[in-house]
């Protein structure tokens, strides 16, 4: 079980980092693509949780976002 813990996490690392490269992307529009990964990894999270999956399988999709985020946003101040 705990090998499709992390596989699910991963999935989720992969559709944080997509999804927020395509939501910072086409700022000031929205970007539904984006909005749809972003449900996506929200409810493997949730999945993720609700299987009492430990903490620090969610890890690694925090931190993913979190490096999109800094490269949606250093692509976004540098036009």
């Amino acid at each position: 079980m705990t090998a499709l813990f992390w596989l699910m996490a991963l999935l989720a690392a992969a559709l944080a980092f997509g999804s927020v490269l395509l939501l910072t992307r086409d700022l000031p529009r929205v970007s539904v693509p984006g909005i749809v990964g972003e449900l996506l990894t929200f409810a493997l999270l949730g999945a993720l949780l609700m299987l009492h999956a430990p903490l620090a399988t969610l890890l690694p999709a925090l931190i993913a976002g979190l490096i999109g985020t800094g490269v949606g946003l250093y692509r976004l101040l540098n036009r």
